[in-house]
């Protein structure tokens, strides 16, 4: 079966973790304050990038594997039943060898991906270019799409792209294509970290509201089973409330211990649960080893952010008390796993 391709570079990552913050261009000074399509002026910088550069078309070449590439890239070309892609390359016979369909945080249309594909020429290729936090889920919904995966589709964050011409601007040194990524570099960045996707009938519906405030009672009721563990330790710990998130600190097993439901990690993270285990020694640090003991005990599930980090996984057609049940013995399935491993290493040791 063939794969859509997903890049997995992330320099946005990067610029997260090195604490940089991009200075504000030009360009997005002016689509921040003056246009409300941003996504139209992303597009329309890369198909002057590749209209003006033949470094930009080299790299785009290169990572969509193409013997040549297009000379001509136009914006919003419409077809007759398709839909209206945001930038079209055209080859020398005015046929479609490659579509690029710049998001951010806005669905996919009726069109995407499979009625795009339609309008592509025998061996041309679709790009979808979408903030580095998305790929996966867009890469799922795709997939959904099609029924399956399709080799003439690719996935690549927007600075992945921008960092890959950079990267071919240094063989042969332009000042003015430099300028121009960093401007749209800038935009990207700004839209990827404040970015709001544009609201859906389904995004109003009154029961997301009441799920997200179920999420956070269901929290406060793990509290209250988890208090009743031998096991556990609540001296001295407390509840709390962040942005899109409710959490309560435990100690037991060994571990310090912080149990939360989060928005942010549930459309952040490729596992898409809203339940997260946080997991520390019992002095509230960091400790690398944890992170080692979690990928060996589930690598799907587990992430470091600055933290040991577990994502406690729901299923469809639990009720209320079927979820508690979930959480919590999960949680605790996972605490006694570290702690034996932890044991075991200590005795090694």
């Amino acid at each position: 079966m063939h794969s859509i391709s997903v890049k997995n570079e992330t320099s946005e990552e990067l610029v997260k973790q090195q604490g940089i913050k991009m200075k504000e261009s030009l360009l997005s000074h002016i689509a921040s304050n003056f246009i409300s399509e941003y996504e139209n002026v992303a597009n329309s910088s890369i198909s002057y990038l590749l209209n003006k550069y033949t470094t930009s078309r080299e790299v785009l070449k290169n990572i969509l594997e193409l013997n040549d590439i297009s000379s001509y890239f136009a914006t919003e070309l419409a077809t007759k039943l398709n839909g209206r892609p945001d930038i079209t390359g055209l080859d020398i016979n005015g046929d479609k060898q490659v579509i690029i369909e710049g998001k951010f945080w806005a669905k996919l249309t009726d069109n995407q991906p499979v009625n795009y594909l339609k309008e592509l020429s025998e061996n041309g290729k679709l790009l979808f270019l979408v903030p580095q936090k998305r790929k996966i889920s867009l890469k799922a919904e795709i997939k959904k799409r099609l029924s399956g995966n399709d080799e003439r589709i690719y996935i690549f964050s927007w600075n992945e792209f921008l960092d890959l011409i950079e990267v071919e601007n240094n063989k042969n040194y332009n000042q003015a294509l430099i300028s121009d990524i960093t401007q749209l570099k800038e935009l990207c960045y700004k839209m990827d970290n404040e970015g709001m996707p544009p609201l859906s009938q389904s995004d109003l519906d009154p029961m997301n509201g009441k799920i997200t405030y179920q999420f956070i009672d269901l929290i406060d009721e793990c509290n209250s089973v988890i208090r009743k563990w031998e096991e556990s330790d609540f001296k001295g710990t407390r509840s709390t409330s962040f942005k899109g998130g409710h959490s309560f600190y435990f100690k037991a097993f060994g571990f310090g211990c912080q149990l939360c439901f989060s928005s942010y990690h549930w459309f952040t993270y490729e596992n898409h649960t809203p339940i997260w285990l946080y997991i520390m020694d019992e002095e509230w640090k960091y400790q690398e080893k944890i992170d080692h003991y979690l990928n060996n005990f589930d690598t799907k599930n587990s992430f470091n952010d600055g933290c040991s980090m577990y994502g406690i996984q729901l299923k469809t057609g639990m009720d209320k008390g079927e979820i508690i049940i979930n959480i919590v013995s999960k949680t605790r399935e996972v605490l006694i796993e570290l702690n034996k491993k932890q044991t075991i290493n200590y005795a090694l040791d």
